[in-house]
Formats: C-alpha cells, sequence, structure tokens
C-alpha cells in the first residue's frame, strides 16, 4: 500500500469518526419520520465503497494517467445510477420506512462524495 493510500485510509478513518457523530445526532434530534433503524449498515456502506472506488482510481491513475478521467466519469455514473437503484427498490419495498432511508442515505452520499472529490483533488495537486 503506497503512502497516498494509507494517507487516505487515515483520513477517511477520521472522516467517518465525524460522520458516525452526524449520524448519532441525526437519529437523536430528527423527527422519527425521517429516522431509519438500517443507519449502520448504510453508513458502513458507505465507508466501504468510497475506499474501494478511490483505490481502483489511485490505481488507474498510476497504470494511465491520462484515463483517470474516463475512469472517474464511468465510476461516477456507475455508483449514481446503483444507489440510485438501491433508494427505488428500498422505496418501493418499504413504503413506511422510505423517506428516513432516503433522506439519511443521501446525506451520506452527499457527505462521502465530497470527501471522495476533495482527497482526490488533494492527490492530484501533489
Amino acid at each position: 500500500m503506497g503512502i497516498s493510500l494509507k494517507s487516505f485510509f487515515i483520513q477517511l478513518f477520521l472522516f467517518s469518526t465525524l460522520t458516525f457523530g452526524i449520524s448519532l445526532l441525526w437519529q437523536h434530534f430528527a423527527s422519527e419520520r425521517f429516522q431509519t433503524g438500517l443507519w449502520p449498515i448504510i453508513w458502513i456502506f458507505f465507508i466501504s465503497t468510497t475506499a474501494v472506488i478511490h483505490a481502483v482510481l489511485i490505481k488507474a491513475s498510476e497504470k494511465d494517467p491520462k484515463k483517470f478521467v474516463t475512469y472517474f466519469m464511468g465510476i461516477t455514473g456507475l455508483k449514481l445510477f446503483s444507489y440510485l437503484i438501491i433508494i427505488v427498490i428500498y422505496g418501493l419495498l418499504n413504503r413506511e420506512g422510505a423517506s428516513g432511508f432516503i433522506m439519511f442515505f443521501l446525506l451520506q452520499y452527499f457527505l462521502y462524495s465530497a470527501f471522495e472529490v476533495i482527497t482526490l483533488i488533494k492527490h492530484f495537486k501533489k
């Protein structure tokens, strides 16, 4: 594991600790309508996917830096489409708890997507 990936995983751990606190606050203060019992699973899901996607993008940029944009756009499009499928399927199968799941899922999506983009920008500024 290169120094860049090691640094990223440390940053991901620290950021995930912050999002864990945000998740606890969300579950405590948000209206019951916007809470979900699946928040730990969603939280772990986003940590895992962010780690895997970042590692794949860094490895791809090391092989051929010119193809990085193609990889990034492809993975981002695939990620967005698959996340949308998850939200729609859950919403159709569990209409009563859908609003809490969707709101929490989107919160995590925005937080981890912003983190991913910021860390990639920092990586490529070097």
